[in-house]
C-alpha cells in the first residue's frame, strides 16, 4: 500500500507541475497554425503574464546571457511572416504582414528584446531576424512555398533558417532548396510535424523539410519534459508546448507544437554560434546533438552545455565551463521556486488527504485500538 501510495503522490507531483504552465493556457489565447480561407486575422491578445515563461528558467537563459546573447548572427524565420511592431525584424518580399500571428511567436521567442525582466525575452534577444513567407496569407504550406522562403533567406545572408511552415508533400524544388542552403554553409532548423492537436487520425508520420537529410529536426515537449500524445519524433527535442511568445498586434500568447521548439533551437545555434563564431554551422549542428540529454524518447537541447562543453574530433565530450562574466541579467529564480512551491504544496496536500484516507476507514475497523495491524488488514480486508 505504501509503494502505491507513494507512486499516485510522485504523478501528482508531475502533474502539478504542468499545472503551472496548464494554468497560462486557459489565460491566454492561443495561436492558430492555419485560418480558415476568409477567416478573420489573429487579433491581438492584449493579455501579459505576471512571470516569466517556463521555458526561459528550463533552457537556463539567466547563465546563457551572461556569456551570449546572440549577438551579430542572423537567423531567418520561414513561417506565415512577421509583425515588424511587435517583434523587429528584416522583411524579406511581403513577408512583413502576419494575418495568422505564428511566424510572429517564433520570431518572439528567437530574438525579441529583453524587456520587463524577461518576460516577453527571446533566447537569443540579440540576433537578428529576417522574415521570409514559407505560407500563404492563411498559413498553408507547399513544397514550393517553404523551397521559396529558404532560399529567399540564405539569399539574405542567414545561415540559421528556422522553418516552422510543414508539409507531407516530399516535393523535388524543396529538396533542391534544402540542398542549396547546406551547401552555402547554413543550418536548417525545422519543426518535425504539425502543431500539437492539429494532426488527424491516419495523417502522415513524415514531415518536410524535418526529414530531409541535413536538416535538424525538432520535436517539442512541455513543461514536464514529455512530448505530446500526437508527437512526431524529431533529432532534438526543446520547449515547443504551452510555452508564451508574443502574438500579432502585441500581447502575449500561448503556443504549442515542434515549430515553437524548432524556434528555441534556432536561437540555441544563434547563441553558439556568437558565443564560438569560429565554428561552421555543421559544428554548431553537431554540437547541439552531441551536449543534448537524453531522457526516455527524447534529446533535449541543453544550451549552456553546448556552448562550454569541448568536443573532441572524434565526438566524445569533455565539459568544460567557462568562466562567467556578470552582468544585469533577469534573476529566474523566483520563477523558478514559485513553479516549484506551488507544485509541491499541492502535491504534499493531495498525498496527505491520501494518506487519511487509507488511515481513517482502518482505525474505524480496529475500533481506534492500538496494536499491530493483522494480515486481514494488510489486505484491505473487512474487519470482524
Amino acid at each position: 500500500m505504501r509503494r502505491h501510495l507513494a507512486a499516485a503522490c510522485l504523478g501528482i507531483t508531475l502533474a502539478a507541475n504542468g499545472g503551472v504552465a496548464a494554468a497560462q493556457d486557459t489565460a491566454l489565447p492561443r495561436i492558430p497554425q492555419t485560418l480558415r480561407a476568409g477567416q478573420a486575422c489573429t487579433p491581438p491578445s492584449g493579455k501579459k503574464v505576471p512571470e516569466v515563461p517556463w521555458q526561459l528558467p528550463y533552457l537556463g537563459a539567466d547563465r546563457l546571457w551572461p556569456l551570449t546573447t546572440g549577438k551579430g548572427v542572423t537567423v531567418a524565420v520561414v513561417d506565415t511572416g512577421v509583425d515588424t511592431s511587435v517583434t523587429p525584424a528584416e522583411v524579406l518580399g511581403d513577408a512583413g504582414s502576419d494575418c495568422v500571428g505564428h511566424g510572429t511567436v517564433l520570431a518572439s521567442l528567437i530574438a525579441a528584446p529583453a524587456k520587463d525582466g524577461g518576460k516577453g525575452s527571446g533566447l537569443a534577444p540579440a540576433a537578428r531576424v529576417v522574415a521570409a513567407r514559407g505560407t500563404d496569407k492563411f498559413g498553408v504550406a507547399t513544397g514550393a512555398s517553404i523551397a521559396a522562403g529558404i532560399d529567399a533567406a540564405v539569399a539574405a545572408g542567414a545561415r540559421i533558417v528556422c522553418v516552422g511552415a510543414v508539409t507531407a508533400e516530399d516535393a523535388p524544388v524543396l529538396r533542391q532548396a534544402v540542398d542549396r542552403a547546406v551547401a552555402a554553409g547554413a543550418l536548417v532548423v525545422a519543426a518535425a510535424g504539425p502543431d500539437s492537436g492539429a494532426r488527424r487520425s491516419g495523417a502522415p508520420s513524415t514531415y518536410y523539410p524535418a526529414a530531409l537529410p541535413g536538416v535538424l529536426s525538432v520535436a517539442a515537449i512541455g513543461p514536464d519534459g514529455r512530448p505530446a500524445a500526437d508527437a512526431v519524433a524529431g533529432t532534438l527535442a526543446a520547449p515547443g508546448d504551452l510555452v508564451v511568445g508574443t502574438g500579432p498586434g502585441g500581447g502575449q500568447v500561448v503556443a504549442a507544437g515542434p515549430a515553437f521548439a524548432a524556434a528555441h533551437v534556432a536561437a540555441a545555434a544563434a547563441l553558439v554560434r556568437a558565443y564560438r563564431p569560429e565554428l561552421t554551422m555543421a559544428d554548431v549542428a553537431r554540437r547541439l546533438r552531441e551536449t543534448a540529454y537524453r531522457q526516455p524518447g527524447n534529446a533535449v537541447v541543453d544550451p549552456l552545455a553546448a556552448l562550454t562543453t569541448g568536443l573532441t574530433s572524434g565526438g566524445s565530450s569533455s565539459v568544460r565551463r567557462d568562466a562567467v562574466v556578470v552582468r544585469d541579467i533577469p534573476d529566474f529564480s523566483g520563477a523558478r521556486g514559485a513553479a516549484l512551491t506551488v507544485a509541491g504544496g499541492v502535491a504534499l496536500g493531495i498525498c496527505l488527504l491520501a494518506a487519511v484516507a487509507v488511515v481513517v476507514p482502518r482505525g474505524r475497523r480496529r475500533g481506534w485500538r492500538a496494536g499491530p495491524v493483522d494480515s486481514a488488514e494488510m489486505s484491505g480486508a473487512p474487519g470482524t
